[in-house]
């Protein structure tokens, strides 16, 4: 006789209503599919830490959390003509507790120079028509929301 698997619930209060419904016999089934849904767009302000001279913008970090992370691809993606780089207090701190990533990892793979500690003399030195131009083409952020971002469907 073979029993059925209980579900890993997400709280204790969904566990009692699982509990009620299943002595009640209603017949309800806890997380059966997912539900995809489109967040409204936005508008939001991205301040950038420093300015170059030569429009380079730098933002310096030490902590970069996920939240933190995304907002940069999609300040990028909405300002493809920008040129941001990053600073980081320490590049080789990984983005997660348990993630191999480093953030210097990360920026490499998202396409975004990097420094560790101090900004580089050679970007400080870089001339204003240096910077590469970008069409929305070539950042747009839903070609950049994958692995470290979970899943994403886009309609």
């Amino acid at each position: 006789m073979s029993k059925k698997s209980r579900p890993v619930f997400r709280s204790k209060f969904e566990e009692r209503v699982y509990e009620d419904s299943t002595h009640r016999e209603i017949g309800a089934v806890y997380e059966p599919y997912k539900i995809d849904y489109t967040v409204p767009e936005l508008t939001k302000r991205y301040i950038p830490d420093f300015i170059l001279p030569n429009g380079i913008c730098i933002e310096c970090k030490g902590w970069f959390p996920l939240k933190d992370r995304k907002k940069m691809i999609f300040v990028r993606s909405s300002n493809p003509t920008l040129d941001i780089r990053f600073v980081f207090m320490d590049a080789g701190v990984r983005i997660r507790k348990r993630s191999k990533t480093t953030l210097g990892d990360w920026a490499t793979k998202s396409g975004f120079l990097w420094a560790n500690e101090t900004i580089p003399q050679s970007w400080v030195n870089e001339k204003k028509n240096k910077c590469k131009k970008r069409t929305h083409q070539d950042v747009h952020h839903r070609l950049y929301l994958t692995g470290d971002y979970g899943d994403y469907t886009w309609a």
